[in-house]
């Protein structure tokens, strides 16, 4: 049963063969097709009703007006013009259709406007969205920037939101506004750019649904009569260089504390947490959100222990991200591990003490929260107060950002860092980034985040060493 083609896209009411091997009835489907530049495109829309090929060809032959199958058939006529409505909407905001457009309108995620729909709905939506996909902390950020838009726009209507709006919300973030008699809303400039960038997420959505396709773009950083999004500041000097690394690593390996100042429990909660940073800046710069749920999957087991891959949390739920991560495990980052991280298990965690066995998201958030503070204040401490530094900023970023600064500065090439971090190059040419870097190049490259003696094996005091020492430096002559 087919309906009058909408511009590009052809319309059908079928029975979906293809999605039940196992019966002889199949659900009522509306298949929409779009043919271009010898490209086939197909979406199909099920409905909770299965009926067999018999039946579903007797219904659509039927013409006798008293015909019990006659009211099924208005029945499906109209569900075929019904859809059909859907795509003559879209297809008045998008001349060229795409199954994508046709999928997101069908699929629910567009919502007609007797719904109530609006630029605000659709926020909520998004919002909500990243917290089913788990990604809480994005969904906390574009939650802070809808009530800041609320307490200084207010309620708006439909999607009448243009630049003068954006630029009354974006005036009242950096100026304040007046309510009861106090001045409220004014916010850094930092924090304005992520709320602005959020909007723009948002403004972004509505467009690509239909419904501001046809309405200015309000963002532009060259033309001064739109909204300019800050710029978030440079961070070159938001690093620590591979020599202050190393002296931070070498204060860890030697337990090197105030002790007559700092308490025997606060030394252990120090030692901890500069061994979580220490950890990041060597596990390619990943975050706490990446550490905390770090396990000892197939590959580490398949590469003997001498690696770990995972996904960041950050991309992972955007369909094509390139963001697996493989990370060397270096001698360095194998003494960290012994000293903080759990025994090795079939797909255990490597850091279960950071969640502590909590599963829900928004907990875990919290969590993090919680620890990155910890973290960032005890490192801090550390190098006021043992290494004497004037570093009042560090903090877990900068473990991210020491890590491709220090690499690149060794000569290390772009390519290999960006796909150690993870980073989407948004194409297929970076997909074979794995194959171009075999577990050994990643060590080679890896050793120089720190300074490693060379050739200074016999300078070793055997007699002093530790049981434990002995082992590793054992464990490492064999492998060479």
């Amino acid at each position: 049963m087919t309906a009058n083609r909408v511009g590009n896209v052809n319309i059908a009411l079928l029975l979906d063969k293809r999605s039940n091997k196992f019966s002889n009835e199949y659900p009522l489907t509306i298949r929409f097709y779009i043919y271009e530049n010898g490209r086939e495109e197909r979406y199909f829309h099920h409905f909770p009703e299965f009926y067999t090929e018999k039946y579903f060809e007797e219904v659509v032959n039927t013409t006798a007006s008293r015909s019990s199958l006659l009211p099924v058939k208005k029945k499906w006529e109209a569900l075929l013009d019904e859809y059909r409505e859907k795509i003559v909407k879209l297809a008045k905001s998008h001349p060229k259709l795409s199954i994508e457009l046709v999928k997101n309108c069908i699929s629910g995620q567009m919502v007609d406007g007797e719904t109530g729909t609006s630029f605000l709905k659709v926020w909520e939506h998004v919002i909500e969205s990243r917290r089913g996909e788990g990604r809480a902390g994005t969904a906390q950020s574009y939650q802070c920037a809808l009530r800041s838009f609320l307490l200084i726009v207010g309620e708006v209507s439909g999607f009448a939101i243009d630049k003068t709006v954006i630029s009354k919300w974006d005036k009242g973030m950096r100026e304040g506004v007046r309510k009861n008699g106090k001045i409220v809303g004014k916010i850094a400039d930092a924090t304005r750019g992520i709320y602005l960038r959020t909007c723009r997420v948002i403004w972004n959505e509505c467009r690509r649904q239909g419904f501001l396709s046809e309405v200015e773009y309000p963002f532009s950083n060259k033309d001064n009569s739109l909204v300019s999004i800050p710029k978030g500041k440079r961070r070159q000097k938001s690093y620590l260089s591979v020599e202050e690394m190393t002296e931070l690593y070498e204060v860890f390996i030697e337990k090197r504390y105030p002790s007559d100042r700092w308490t025997e429990d606060y030394v252990k909660k120090v030692h901890y947490s500069l061994g979580l940073f220490l950890a990041q800046y060597l596990c390619n710069g990943f975050n706490l959100a990446d550490q905390a749920r770090l396990r000892y999957n197939q590959t580490y087991w398949q590469e003997g222990g001498r690696a770990f891959e995972f996904q960041r949390k950050k991309t992972a739920a955007r369909s094509g991200d390139n963001s697996t991560v493989i990370v060397p495990i270096i001698e360095p980052l194998k003494a960290i591990l012994n000293e903080i991280a759990a025994p090795p298990t079939k797909n255990g965690y490597v850091f279960p003490q950071i969640f502590r066995g909590v599963t829900d998201e928004e907990e875990r958030r919290k969590i993090q929260l919680k620890e990155h503070s910890n973290m960032k204040d005890r490192v801090r401490r550390v190098c006021k107060e043992v290494l004497h530094w004037d570093k009042e900023l560090v903090s877990s970023t900068w473990a991210r950002h020491s890590f491709a600064t220090n690499l690149k500065l060794a000569g290390v090439e772009e390519e290999y860092i960006a796909e150690s971090m993870g980073h989407s190059h948004g194409n297929d040419v970076t997909a074979g980034y794995q194959d171009m870097y075999p577990l050994e190049v990643r060590f080679k490259n890896n050793m120089k985040l720190l300074k490693q003696d060379e050739g200074n094996e016999g300078d070793i005091d055997v007699d002093k060493m530790s049981v434990e020492e002995m082992r590793q430096l054992l464990k490492t002559m064999l492998r060479s």
